[in-house]
């Protein structure tokens, strides 16, 4: 067989159609897989067949791909073929793939081989949606998945693996190696302290051969877990699990049993805990102590322990295997509780109580206290009772639930019940009814009956009644501390009886003490107020409820201070002194004046019984007159002084001038010179009318109380009268060498008033600023307006003043606060007096201010509306 034929059978054995056309696109050979494809005869397709006609039956066959089978056909045929090129083609109906190759022949032509790869298609596809899938799941795993070679190297690995082990996606990309990832996270400061450190070293040297488990915590807190299991190609697989709260929630675990102990060793109740099998599991140190002579070891059984305790007789006294028996027999399965006296003479309250696992947990107490307690409370409990039965009271103990619960024999009597009527459990309602319906209770029965049922029983009552036969009864009902109440029965009669006999005689005292003129209130020896009557209340400015019995002298005080007799506490220790500590002090006897007036002498007296009494006498009309006689003297004391200083400055005053008179007018009578005349006639003059410059003053100041004169009243140019204000005080200026100025404006209202007196007053006024003022100062008058139709004058001078409180002594007639002989000033002292006495008659005011060297200012304000203006003026002049 030539190598031609050879090739020509093995075309035809090929199992994939192939095609074989020249260089003129006809067919040169087909083999018989590509007849068998495209189900057509061979015979029908000779060679020489052209290329359109194979591809227009491959196209209707549907082996080109879905769509128009003519154009399908132009689109193959108009390929390139002359290089060789491979591509993939589905059928029409989508179920096969072939992958197509087509290659050119050196002479010309080309061959197509197609090859059916729907199978090995879809096994990629299997194997790709099975790897996306595996891929999902590791992404998808909390735990972290890194696989590794046989050379270390990492093959594959999750997300889960990066975030646990803190490796970047650039530091596992590539392949690297368990040494180079380690290294990579150490020199990101994954491996710091020293655990770190050690992690690292052992991680990187360890055996991957060998299963290993390592846990390390990164710095920011998460623990992590590393599992490395080997595989069976040489390398091995790491899991890393995020197991921080697995360890946070063992440490609290371990810190709680810790707690746990601390607290069973802290409590001071012994604790032994026994397993579901009946053997000690543990116990505390209370325990041990409490049972102390009664040994115990973790594991013994319930049945040793019995056995040793009853051989020990720690269960009482009696037969030990008795004892045994008894006490093995007790059921642990239910809640149990005991007490047990020991043979050291300690008693334990002894609790058992069963726990989930079967087993159960004795709890024992040191009650020994209480014991001795409860012993000694029935000691008392009986000692009580002996006392009951010999009390001269009837006594009665109910219980919460209102019924007896014991009497002694005298309450019965008392009460008026026959004998063994009251009885345990018999109820305090029945018992009232009983001796209702029985007539015991006598006339009033009704009511003390209903009283007695709607009692409150949680509340302390006492009560008076009156039995048939006479008999004063005090009963009282007090709650007791557990719900129930005491009822006791007090025979009262000799009481009562004298009670009232001094009820009668207080009466009798107290209508006394109420038709007294003096306030009486009688103290104990401890202060507290036993009786008073009204006055007593009404002298102290209180009401008479405030001195009812039993209250303190204290509280007394402390009402008069509410009700305003003392403005403050300091207001009463200046008034009461040393009495404020020692209230009662006797005897004692102390005058205080109210806030009404009203006066009032309290004496304090020792009473014989060790209480005080206090009388309060009303001593105003005394004092009254005394106060009289008092300003009576004063005023003539002062009417003596004035008198005194009137006559020493007139006898000074008119000394002066009389002597210039008589000494002028001796000198003209013995013929003096004839130039010397006029002026000792001069002398006399000026003396003259200095002397008549005073009387005028006294005969001012006698006039000026009286009555202004109507017609004297006429409007008064403010302006032009302070100008010869100016005018008449310049020469006396001049002579004093002062300055003295005017500062009034042309507008000012005209005063309606007596100018003549507003006059006087202003020269006055003036008079002292000169006369008071060194040499080289200052006087002025300056006129201002006041509101609501007022004027004001104010003369203010440089001179040497005076001290504020000397102000209103330089109003007083006859006065200079230089009251010597050798004065330095002239004058009578009425100036300013008289100022006074003008200006309040005007209806005018005058004051002063002055200091020492500061000089003085005095102004003087008309009243408002009395001013007018100029042209009002014009018009009523006219």
């Amino acid at each position: 067989m030539t190598a031609e034929n050879a090739a020509l059978r093995a075309l035809g054995a090929l199992p994939h159609p192939v095609l074989v056309m020249d260089g003129e696109d006809r067919l040169i050979l087909a083999n018989g897989a590509l007849w068998r494809e495209v189900g057509a005869d061979p015979a029908r397709f000779p060679a020489g067949t052209p290329l359109r006609d194979i591809l227009s039956l491959l196209a209707f066959r549907g082996l080109l791909g879905p769509g128009d089978p003519a154009a399908l056909a132009a689109e193959a045929l108009a390929q390139d073929r002359s290089t060789a090129r491979v591509w993939h083609k589905c059928s029409a109906d989508g179920a096969r793939l072939a992958e197509v190759t087509t290659l050119p022949l050196p002479g010309g032509g080309f061959v197509l081989c197609s090859i059916d790869i729907t199978t090995l298609q879809r096994a990629e596809g299997h194997a790709r949606a099975t790897a996306a899938l595996l891929e999902r799941v590791l992404g998808a795993q909390r735990g972290g998945v890194a696989l590794f070679d046989k050379a270390q190297r990492l093959v594959l690995h999750n997300p889960a693996y990066r975030r646990h082990s803190g490796a970047t996606p650039e530091l596992l990309a590539g392949h690297p190696t368990l040494r180079e990832i380690m290294e990579g996270l150490a020199k990101a400061g994954e491996f710091l302290t020293s655990e770190g450190r050690e992690h690292f070293a052992t991680g990187v040297s360890a055996d991957r051969r060998k299963p290993r488990v390592a846990e390390r915590e990164r710095a920011d807190g998460l623990i992590v877990r590393f599992a490395s299991s080997p595989q069976s190609d040489g390398g091995f697989l790491i899991e890393a699990d995020d197991v921080t709260e697995l360890r946070r929630t063992e440490d609290e675990a371990r810190r709680r049993a810790a707690l746990i102990d601390g607290v069973l060793e802290a409590l001071p109740h012994g604790i032994c805990v026994w397993t579901h099998d009946r053997r000690v599991a543990r116990f505390n140190t209370a325990y041990v102590r409490l049972m102390e002579g009664a040994p115990l070891w973790v594991g013994d059984t319930l049945q040793d322990v019995i056995r040793r305790r009853a051989e020990a007789c720690e269960y009482g006294p009696g037969e030990a295997a008795e004892v045994y028996a008894r006490e093995i027999a007790r059921d642990t399965s239910r809640p149990q509780e005991r007490r047990r006296l020991r043979p050291n003479g300690t008693t334990l309250d002894v609790r058992t109580a069963p726990l989930p696992d079967g087993g159960h947990v004795s709890v024992i107490t040191d009650i020994t206290a209480v014991w001795r307690a409860e012993e000694e409370a029935r000691r008392r409990a009986a000692v009580l009772e002996t006392a009951m039965a010999s009390m001269r009271h009837g006594l009665i103990v109910y219980g919460p639930d209102r019924k007896v619960i014991t009497a002694n024999a005298l309450a019965g009597a008392l009460a008026g019940h026959e004998p063994g009527e009251i009885r345990p459990g018999r109820s305090v309602d029945d018992l009232v009814t009983l001796l209702h319906v029985t007539g015991r209770l006598g006339p009033d029965g009704d009511r003390l009956a209903r009283a007695a049922l709607e009692l409150d029983r949680s509340k302390p009552y006492r009560g008076v009644r009156k039995t048939p036969e006479g008999r004063v009864l005090e009963v009282s009902s007090d709650p007791t501390p557990d719900g129930g109440f005491v009822v006791t029965h007090v025979d009262i009669t000799a009481l009562a009886t004298a009670q009232a006999e001094a009820e009668r005689r207080a009466g009798i005292l107290q209508v006394m003490l109420d038709n007294i003129r003096h306030g009486i209130c009688l103290f104990d020896a401890e202060g507290r107020v036993v009786m008073a009557n009204a006055l007593a209340a009404a002298m102290t400015g209180l009401q008479p409820e405030a001195f009812r019995p039993g209250r303190t002298v204290f509280e007394l005080r402390q009402d008069q201070i509410r009700a305003g007799e003392y403005v403050s506490n300091r207001d009463m220790e200046v008034v009461l002194g040393e009495r404020l500590a020692d209230p009662l002090r006797a005897p004692d006897r102390y005058i205080r004046r109210r806030a009404n007036g009203l006066i009032v002498e309290v004496t304090t007296d020792r009473t014989p019984d060790g209480g005080y009494v206090r009388t309060y006498s009303d001593v105003t009309e005394d004092w009254r007159i005394r106060d009289e006689l008092e300003s009576a003297r004063i005023a003539a004391e002062a009417a003596s002084q004035a008198k005194s200083r009137f006559l020493a400055t007139m006898s000074h005053e008119l000394r002066t001038p009389l002597s210039a008179v008589i000494g002028f007018a001796e000198t003209l009578l013995a013929d003096p010179a004839p130039e010397q005349v006029a002026e000792y006639a001069e002398a006399v003059r000026d003396a003259g009318r200095q002397l008549l410059s005073l009387i005028e003053d006294i005969l001012d100041v006698a006039r000026a109380a009286g009555p202004q004169d109507a017609a004297a009243r006429m409007p008064v140019d403010v302006v032009a009268l302070a100008a010869s204000l100016r005018e008449a005080m310049r020469s006396a200026a001049t002579e004093a060498h002062l300055t003295l100025d005017v500062e009034a404006t042309p507008d000012l209202p005209h005063a309606v008033c007596d100018e003549r007196r507003l006059r006087r007053i202003l020269l006055a006024l003036l008079d002292n600023a000169v006369k008071f003022t060194p040499p080289g100062g200052r006087a002025s008058i300056t006129v201002t307006p006041e509101e609501g139709g007022g004027l004001a004058f104010r003369i203010t001078d440089t001179g040497i003043g005076m001290p504020p409180e000397q102000i209103p002594r330089a109003f007083e007639p006859f006065t200079q606060l230089e009251s010597s002989h050798a004065r330095r000033f002239a004058g009578s002292g009425l100036g300013l007096h008289l100022s006074q006495v003008l200006a309040e008659a005007m209806g005018a005011t005058l004051n002063l201010e002055s200091a020492p060297g500061h000089g003085t200012t005095a102004t003087l304000r008309l009243p408002p509306g009395i001013t007018i203006s100029p042209t009002a003026a014009t018009q009523e002049t006219t």
